[in-house]
């Protein structure tokens, strides 16, 4: 009798098990992550081409904007402070396959796209691959980059959403080309002002920085910035103005002391980091800030850069307390290099020299 009841136990033990995987197997399926692979890129990749505005370093002598000193005062006064985001206001990057993923198609909330993903102006980007797995960031942006490093393509999101159907919504989908420039041709086309899922139309890829570059002790690229209250124009009611690689921008301030979008701001070359009390991680943004510099894409409430959202405990990035001791770096170290400001006018008589991304 108890081997015959131990037979059933058994029996039974195996059903349970049986019927919790039933249930349970759509969770753990490898199938609903097809096409995830997951979030690291090696530590030398790059987006964009070797003559990209975003992998080019800063001459040596660079000529510095005429209104340098009263725009980096004015940041002085507004920011106090240069800070990085890691957990949230930034972009969580998914390195995808999208020949294995689920292709959908995704509808803007704004009801209108930029013209090359959307050329009928539908206000649907069609044929975006999605797998499962991907996630926004959580604040009120929700920006999410998508990189297929084997076709050499990144889809970039803002405020993606998706309910609890499954759909997918957002307010911009944009396609860069990696082996491109990074940079479009200012309010060019149909739709200018939704090009780029940020502010500046700029894409976000160019300019995070990921730990695996961290760890590396080299980021070989510009960085992605924000400021607060980016200039519109420098005279009231003027034209709005911006800066290659910025191919739009949502500035509202009016006047010299604003900074344009698109703008480079490079950290003082000669500025001894040693006497900062930078932790390596923190060294190793601000040679890049030295070297390459940053290019403003948005606005924000404070002077900041972006590193890739990891999840909402940091993941690596705890490891160098968030990069709190950025604030070490002097506001008054920088400075904003020469652009030749564009607006609709200059850009229509296409008097810019830049190679551009169309």
């Amino acid at each position: 009798m108890n081997k015959r009841a131990n037979f059933f136990k058994f029996l039974g033990m195996l059903f349970g098990i049986g019927f919790v995987c039933l249930i349970f197997s759509p969770v753990f399926s490898t199938e609903n992550n097809k096409g995830l692979i997951g979030m690291s890129l090696p530590a030398s990749f790059r987006a964009f081409s070797d003559d990209s505005p975003w992998n080019t370093p800063i001459p040596e002598a660079p000529e510095i904007d005429r209104y340098s000193s009263k725009m980096i005062k004015n940041l002085k006064d507004t920011a106090e402070i240069i800070k990085g985001d890691t957990v949230k206001w930034t972009m969580p990057l998914f390195v995808i396959d999208s020949n294995a993923c689920p292709w959908i198609s995704i509808e803007s909330v704004k009801g209108e796209l930029y013209f090359t993903v959307d050329p009928h102006g539908k206000g649907i980007a069609k044929n975006i691959p999605m797998p499962e797995g991907v996630w926004p960031d959580p604040e009120q942006d929700a920006h999410m980059i998508l990189v297929d490093p084997k076709v050499g393509t990144v889809w970039e999101f803002s405020q993606a959403y998706r309910d609890r159907h499954g759909t997918w919504t957002a307010s911009i989908i944009d396609i860069w080309d990696l082996n491109g420039t990074g940079c479009r041709r200012p309010f060019n086309g149909s739709r200018w002002w939704r090009s780029g899922a940020n502010g500046g139309g700029t894409p976000l890829i160019g300019g995070l920085i990921r730990p695996e570059e961290i760890e590396a002790g080299e980021i070989r690229h510009a960085l992605l910035c924000a400021t607060p209250i980016n200039r519109k124009s420098e005279h009231y009611r003027g034209a709005v103005e911006l800066c290659a690689p910025a191919s739009r921008s949502d500035g509202y301030g009016y006047g010299a002391k604003y900074i344009p979008e698109g703008a480079r701001i490079q950290l003082d070359p000669n500025l001894n980091l040693d006497s900062l009390e930078l932790c390596e991680g923190s060294k190793t943004v601000a040679r890049a800030m030295q070297k390459y510099g940053m290019i403003v894409g948005d606005n924000a409430r404070t002077f900041k850069i972006y590193f890739q959202n990891l999840g909402p405990d940091g993941g690596p990035w705890e490891n160098y307390d968030h990069f709190k001791d950025l604030q070490n770096i002097p506001v008054e170290a920088f400075r904003i290099l020469k652009c030749n400001t564009v607006t609709i006018k200059k850009a229509r008589r296409k008097a810019m020299g830049t190679r551009y991304e169309e």
